[in-house]
């Protein structure tokens, strides 16, 4: 509870529709007045002119809930309209089937006024319980409409002039795959490899001697040898496509050290095998400038009150480093080239620059991730202003490619939440996005404390409110993979998703259970390492004109053909064909991903099978079924 300043009326937008409608003539939303719900008190109905139908509700104890029925499972865009008296505040949530989507928690918060507050949510076919307040506030109304597909126009081109064909390689790739298949990731944090301390060299695959006493074999140092890339095969039968690495020991102190040196070096010895094997590296940088060992800010950073001047880091949790000093004024618009600051940036950029040529000059592409989570704080380059931040990136993009002239990257620019607004999608802040022309695709770092691996639509749709439709998005960290059923039904089709490590304690992998890794990455939906096509097959796609792409529609049944399963249910039996013999199985799901049963497993004749579905509750589910090289996927109805 908080006190109340001023009269006001506000809209307050969680998620404000800002994408191409499907029609050029959208339906207005259905509108659902508080007043006209069944078991409303009358006593509660109140009277004033600035409400809609000159009624509003003010609940007792409990929040105001609607049943709100609709026929189509989507994404739907809700408002609500709701009263604020004086002492009445409260961080109220507006909920959908009993799962938080939006926060009441508007600024500044005022006496006397109404706001009406949007969220985004999944509702599915039949009736659907929406809940608003908890019985402090009065309630108007709400309105519900379904959320337009967007309508992405994206270009095959990398933002970086004159890009390598390797790069326009991997542009192309991601592009034509983006909406239609989520790509597979995974980070290494810990590295196994062999050094040679006393020399200062990194001892490469099948060149250990025995006087080098190697601690890992051959197999141990290679890509897939890694315990990160090892334990997501032995989860899920894959490996990913995608591999995560980091420059966080490129510069910044003790990087010139035999240990720390091997493992920047030891990163591109196994991107070099990655893209051999077809596979997409992809770089980030927890920065430590100069001699700081520290790139976090928990203390604020450069604004904590023990930074003085000329202080490195004020602890192990904490770095006084102030890139605004690389600046001459407060916008950071104009850039002091004689500043300590610029100088110690400039030189461990030339350094990380210098790895991505030798990378370049083995035509190896690399997707590049620089000052990520760009608005949280936590690290030193988020301490600063949204307009100081733009100006940083675009300075690092500026000396990498323009001045150093890296052409091998694809820039990743992540968006986060801005504490100002709070922890959840609704905070994500696109006053961060250095702009069109220094960006290749826009991601977001989502770790989903409930572990219920939803497609995270709600942070999908707000990053095209915040920038738009003109770049590709993607999950460049999760813990818990977002399910690729869930991510089809609402259409967040992420270009890929990347889970943080299993070492060093990470332990994210555990965070999806062993039968949905297995049945994601054996998914014809999600592109594993084995689903690459090798990049001699990629051609790049060199036009200058952005591809128009909307998601594929959702259909309940794979078109027949003669080489696919086709599978039909009359009351409780499920009738497969099966084209050609081979080793398969199938399972009904439901849907929320929890298997129901197996139907069969093992080697498979082909012709016609029938199954009993006896026992099987009535509802919707999802069929997935797979012999030899023939997939079925579709939903069906048990009656």
């Amino acid at each position: 509870m908080g006190l109340c300043f001023g009269s006001a009326k506000y809209i307050i937008s969680m998620v404000t529709i800002a994408v191409l409608a499907t029609a050029a003539n959208a339906a207005a939303p259905t509108k659902y007045e508080a007043e006209d719900q069944a078991g409303v008190d009358a006593a509660a109905i109140l009277s004033g002119t600035e409400f809609s139908g000159g009624k509003y509700v003010k609940p007792g104890s409990d929040a105001m809930t609607f049943t709100v029925k609709v026929d189509e499972t989507a994404m739907y865009d809700i408002s609500t309209s709701v009263l604020i008296k004086q002492f009445d505040w409260t961080t109220s949530k507006i909920l959908v089937n009993g799962i938080e989507v939006g926060s009441m928690l508007t600024t500044p918060r005022n006496c006397d006024s109404t706001y009406v507050v949007s969220a985004s949510a999944k509702m599915r076919v039949g009736e659907n319980k929406i809940t608003v307040g908890n019985g402090a506030i009065g309630v108007d109304y709400i309105t519900v409409d379904r959320h337009p597909d967007p309508e992405f126009k994206i270009s095959a081109l990398p933002v970086t002039p004159g890009a390598t064909e390797s790069a326009m390689k991997v542009k192309t790739f991601l592009r034509d795959n983006f909406l239609k298949k989520t790509i597979s990731g995974m980070m290494i944090s810990d590295q196994n490899f062999n050094y040679d301390y006393g020399n200062m060299r990194l001892i490469p695959p099948g060149g250990c001697t025995p006087a080098d006493s190697c601690k890992f074999s051959d197999a141990e140092v290679s890509w897939k040898g890694q315990t990160d890339i090892a334990e997501f095969y032995k989860r899920s039968g894959h490996y990913p496509a995608i591999g995560g690495f980091d420059m966080l020991f490129a510069a910044g102190g003790h990087h010139e050290e035999g240990w720390f040196k091997g493992y920047t070096e030891n990163n591109l010895v196994m991107t070099e095998d990655l893209w051999k094997m077809g596979g997409i590296p992809t770089y980030t940088w927890h920065w430590k400038v100069g001699e700081d060992t520290v790139f976090y800010s928990k203390m604020d950073g450069f604004k904590n009150a023990g930074c003085t001047e000329g202080v490195m880091g004020t602890g192990d949790g904490n770095t006084c480093f102030n890139y605004t000093k690389a600046f001459k004024d407060e916008q950071c618009k104009e850039i002091d080239t004689a500043s300590k600051e610029y100088q110690d940036m400039m030189a461990d950029v030339d350094i990380v620059s210098g790895y991505f040529k030798q990378l370049e000059e083995k035509d190896i592409a690399v997707v590049w991730r620089p000052l990520h989570e760009a608005s949280g704080g936590w690290f030193w380059w988020g301490v600063g202003s949204p307009e100081c931040y733009v100006q940083l990136w675009r300075l690092v993009f500026d000396r990498m490619v323009n001045v150093n002239k890296n052409k091998n990257l694809i820039w990743v620019w992540n968006i986060n939440t801005d504490p100002k607004f709070g922890y959840d999608y609704s905070a994500l802040n696109g006053a961060w996005y250095p702009g069109d022309e220094y960006v290749d695709i826009v991601a977001v770092d989502i770790y989903d404390p409930l572990n219920n691996h939803n497609s995270a639509a709600n942070y999908w749709n707000k990053i095209i409110e915040e920038v738009g439709t003109n770049k590709m998005i993607a999950l460049s960290e999760n813990g818990a993979i977002p399910d690729i059923d869930s991510i089809a039904e609402d259409k967040s089709y992420w270009s890929y998703w990347m889970t943080w490590s299993q070492t060093w304690s990470g332990n994210f992998l555990e965070k999806t259970p062993t039968d949905m890794w297995k049945r994601n990455l054996d998914d014809e939906r999600i592109i594993a390492l084995d689903n690459m096509p090798g990049w001699d097959k990629v051609a790049a796609d060199k036009s200058t004109e952005g591809a128009v792409i909307a998601p594929d529609a959702i259909t309940n049944r794979l078109s027949i053909a003669t080489d696919n399963i086709i599978a039909d249910i009359t009351q409780k039996t499920l009738t497969l064909y099966i084209p050609k013999a081979g080793h398969g199985f199938a399972a009904i799901f439901d849907m929320q991903g929890k298997k129901v049963r197996n139907l069969f497993q093992g080697n498979m004749e082909a012709g016609i099978r029938n199954i009993s579905l006896n026992g099987i509750p009535k509802g919707i589910y999802f069929l997935r079924a797979k012999v030899g090289n023939q997939i079925l996927m579709q939903t069906i109805n048990v009656k």
